[in-house]
């Protein structure tokens, strides 16, 4: 707020006991007048610059420098036409038609604090993958979060480096007891995927660098949510230096389209124990995220039915995901064509996005965006199959901003 103060000390004539007034002494009390007014106005200004437009068929003398000043934010002042100083540095020169005639006077102006500038907060972004989708699958869309994002200055991004040709180490407990009794240990299991992630913690830290103003967060695509969750978690066992600098910067994880739960009444754990095992450990749980300052963001869709008895072959595929995943088909499972939607979410603190449609277009938001190839070892970083430009999914237009604003 601007403080004025405007002390008005009438002149008594010596010879009597009357109030005389010259006319320069008219000019001065005008002048001050005027510049009390609209110092002590400044802190309640209205929030458009028309308000102190001149009524119609009259021009004014005053205008304001820029709509900011119009507006009085930060402290900004107003200037008369011709480029002279406002009230709050000056006086200034203008008529007051109607000020009562009186003695000479003295104004004293307190100046406003100079404006000060609140700087956006510097993020930087790490994306695990989904299963056999490879970095160059997600340019658009880490290129779409730094070009869109307003709340924060996206300073660096990367993809965990994981070409199609890693998952096939997964192949490695195949034969085992632990595959077989669905009992796999994700740190032995995942121990290359929480190695890439560390890759790309790396190169972020080294590109935006390790000062303690910079918050990192993690988007999971699909498998990826579940895998990024359980290494912060602690499940990857790690403790080298970039993951304890890690657990100082991460301050938030976006999940999409990932299965968060494998219900008792899946007909098949198609994680053979993996996803169990995260569920049900304490510290990958919403709130202990939450309670070391992590925030989690759940993103799924409802936008897709799955009917085995149909020509929509779009239909057929979500019948084929859905009724493993939980057992049964009906008009309440929906999802996003491959992960039913009563999976995608993790209990509260967890923030939950559901999304039906596509702002913009109306389409129901899919899964994915990429057909993944994992025939295709021999260039094992290759772009997966892209889909038809109409098919709409978490990264696309009219999606993206439904949940842009939790990566902070």
């Amino acid at each position: 707020a601007i403080s004025v103060t405007a002390i008005l000390r009438p002149r008594k004539s010596e010879k009597n006991s009357t109030m005389v007034a010259s006319p320069a002494s008219r000019s001065s009390r005008r002048r001050a007048l005027l510049a009390a007014l609209l110092g002590a106005s400044a802190a309640l200004l209205p929030r458009e610059a028309s308000a102190f437009a001149p009524p119609p068929g009259r021009r004014g003398r005053g205008t304001a420098s820029s709509p900011d000043a119009a507006r009085g934010v930060g402290g900004a002042s107003f200037r008369a036409a011709g480029g002279r100083p406002s009230p709050s540095s000056s006086s200034v020169d203008a008529d007051l038609e109607g000020v009562a005639n009186g003695g000479e006077s003295e104004a004293v102006v307190v100046e406003s604090p100079a404006p000060t500038t609140v700087a956006r907060k510097r993020v930087a972004i790490l994306l695990c993958p989904a299963q056999f989708c490879v970095p160059v699958d997600y340019a658009d869309l880490l290129d779409a979060i730094r070009s869109t994002h307003t709340e924060a200055e996206v300073v660096a991004a990367r993809v965990a480096p994981l070409p199609r040709t890693e998952w096939i180490k997964v192949a490695r407990q195949l034969p085992t007891k632990d595959f077989i009794d669905a009992n796999l240990s994700v740190r032995v299991t995942l121990d290359w995927y929480f190695d890439a992630m560390e890759r790309g913690l790396a190169e972020l830290f080294a590109e935006a660098g390790e000062e303690e103003n910079l918050e990192v967060c993690v988007i999971g695509h699909s498998i990826g949510g579940w895998v990024a969750r359980a290494y912060l978690g602690g499940l990857g066992g790690s403790s080298t230096a970039v993951y304890r600098l890690a657990r100082e910067r991460i301050t938030s994880l976006v999940t999409l389209g990932t299965p968060h739960t494998s219900p008792e009444s899946a007909l098949v754990d198609q994680t053979r124990g993996l996803l169990r095992e995260i569920e049900s450990s304490p510290e990958c749980s919403s709130q202990s995220l939450a309670d070391r300052g992590i925030k989690v963001t759940c993103v799924g869709s409802s936008g897709l039915s799955g009917k085995i008895i149909t020509t929509d072959i779009e239909e057929l595929i979500a019948a084929t995901s859905y009724l493993p995943l939980v057992g049964r088909l009906g008009e309440d499972v929906t999802g996003d064509g491959i992960v039913p939607t009563e999976l995608a979410f993790m209990e509260s603190p967890a923030r939950r996005v559901e999304i039906e449609k596509c702002s913009e277009t109306g389409s129901a938001v899919r899964h994915a965006h990429v057909l993944p190839t994992p025939w295709n070892l021999l260039d094992g970083s290759a772009p997966s199959l892209s889909l038809p430009e109409d098919i709409v999914w978490y990264g696309s237009p009219g999606v993206l901003g439904q949940w842009l604003d939790y990566v902070e």
